[in-house]
């Protein structure tokens, strides 16, 4: 039976403004690498001030050994300048109270006390009134993990893991902090029957193990370690989980999403397409 004209212009227009819905949608946006952790070391005198955009370490000489102060500050970017410049400002986080102010600015810095090729920054440090000292930095970029999109689990396809996510979170949680495996992600979480949880974790030197959890009892998780001969696991790493921490991943490729738990706190981030 043929179709008639009309429903046939009608099946037309239909396809057509499906097209340019699809043409008109909004594109994520794109997720742009930021200064994220610098590294400055200055050695006439000594100093050395390793901080992400949030936490900080100012080690210096003390009499016959290395100061260490912890800091709580901020890493913030002056983008309107060229050359570029940075500013972490911290606040020691015990007694006595200190603060401490690096400016960074883009220009080729060479060590006064060895050969090499120059860092890409350079740095003065202040820590007390009247005090300017200077050194040398590297920098690196990451997106802005407090910008990543929120993962919505229910859109996610069927072959992907962290569609369950929510459902896996507790088994999660327990093996990251009660495994005794210092883990580095998450690269699977799934289910093995009625009570049990597996997940597969890669530990700070990069070790895999496997993780099981009795959801109905408070046991400690069992661990063990993966052996490298043992084929790849089905899933793993597309994505892999990273749990909160106080210095957020650094990732500077593929995409990132946050998790977010009953009131926004940060949980982690799921990270797809890995360099």
């Amino acid at each position: 039976m043929r179709a008639s004209p009309l429903a046939t212009l009608l099946a037309i227009a239909a396809s057509l403004a499906a097209t340019s819905a699809l043409a008109q949608a909004p594109a994520a946006p794109a997720q742009v690498a930021i200064p994220q952790q610098i590294a400055c070391l200055g050695e006439e005198p000594f100093w050395r001030l390793d901080a992400s955009r949030t936490t900080g370490s100012l080690q210096r000489l003390g009499g016959k050994s290395r100061q260490v102060v912890e800091l709580r500050g901020e890493l913030m970017a002056i983008s309107f300048l060229t050359p570029k410049a940075l500013v972490w400002r911290g606040d020691s986080t015990r007694l006595p109270s200190e603060t401490v102010v690096a400016t960074l600015r883009e220009e080729a810095c060479s060590s006064t006390m060895k050969d090499g090729p120059p860092q890409a920054w350079r740095a003065i440090l202040s820590t007390r009134p009247g005090e300017a000292i200077t050194g040398c930095c590297s920098v690196k970029n990451g997106y802005d993990t407090t910008k990543a999109p929120l993962a919505a689990f229910a859109a996610k396809a069927e072959g992907d893991w962290s569609r369950n996510f929510p459902a896996y979170a507790g088994a999660i949680a327990r093996c990251v902090n009660d495994s005794g495996v210092a883990v580095r992600e998450v690269a699977k979480a799934w289910k093995v029957d009625r009570n049990l949880v597996a997940v597969r974790m890669v530990a700070n030197d990069g070790k895999a193990w496997n993780c099981a959890v009795d959801t109905t009892s408070k046991a400690r998780p069992q661990s063990t370690s993966v052996a490298v001969t043992e084929p790849p696991l089905v899933g793993a790493g597309a994505p892999v989980f990273y749990p909160a921490r106080d210095t957020p991943p650094l990732v500077t490729c593929g995409r990132l999403e946050r998790i977010a738990g009953p009131r926004g706190r940060t949980e982690g981030w799921l990270h797809y397409d890995r360099c």
